[in-house]
């Protein structure tokens, strides 16, 4: 069962990298407008922080807005890592250790939202948006009880805004994105 699992695994990874989508896997930046667009409504934040503009952020932290999409290995996620989960690695190898998509959203922290694997995100990047999005909304707004901007950054970019891990310069760079950079034809809600 484990070898089909692999052989599987295998030739969507070959499908994919022989159609150039591993290693420079990009998304035009209306492309990621639109899913903003799309998915932004569905977060549940308070009313000073606008969906849309809050994802377009995120976007532009984790990929120059589209430019840098292919996989990121993670090493705390990979064996002797912080955070490794076995059973992800079991099932997925090295996959599990990555980061997906506009979002670069972890796949250990989306893998508990129903049937989501690493394969369907590269396939498919309106799953990453959605798993962004249930992530935000469960973890980062639900369980952490985020309320601000600058919170909701450092929770997405280092697990926890309640720590004393504070990524000053990517909470930088999340509020200026918010505040000033939107895609040709973005249109705030």
């Amino acid at each position: 069962m484990e070898d089909e699992r692999r052989r599987g695994r295998r030739a969507i990874l070959l499908e994919l990298a022989e159609e150039g989508r591993l290693s420079t896997l990009q998304l035009a930046r209306t492309t990621i407008a639109d899913m903003c667009r799309r998915f932004g409504a569905a977060l549940k934040l308070p009313e000073t922080i606008a969906g849309d503009q809050l994802l377009w952020a995120l976007a532009g932290n984790e990929s120059s807005f589209g430019v840098h999409c292919s996989p990121r290995h993670e090493s705390g996620y990979c064996r002797g890592g912080r955070y490794f989960d076995p059973s992800l690695t079991s099932e997925w190898g090295c996959l599990a250790h990555c980061s997906y998509g506009p979002w670069q959203v972890m796949y250990p922290n989306i893998s508990k939202f129903g049937t989501i694997s690493p394969l369907d995100i590269l396939r498919t990047p309106e799953i990453g948006a959605n798993a962004a999005v249930q992530f935000i909304n469960e973890r980062i707004l639900g369980h952490e009880k985020a309320t601000t901007l600058e919170q909701i950054a450092d929770a997405y970019n280092s697990g926890d805004w309640r720590d004393a891990n504070r990524p000053e310069g990517y909470i930088a760079d999340l509020v200026k994105n918010y505040a000033t950079s939107m895609a040709p034809g973005f249109q705030k809600a």
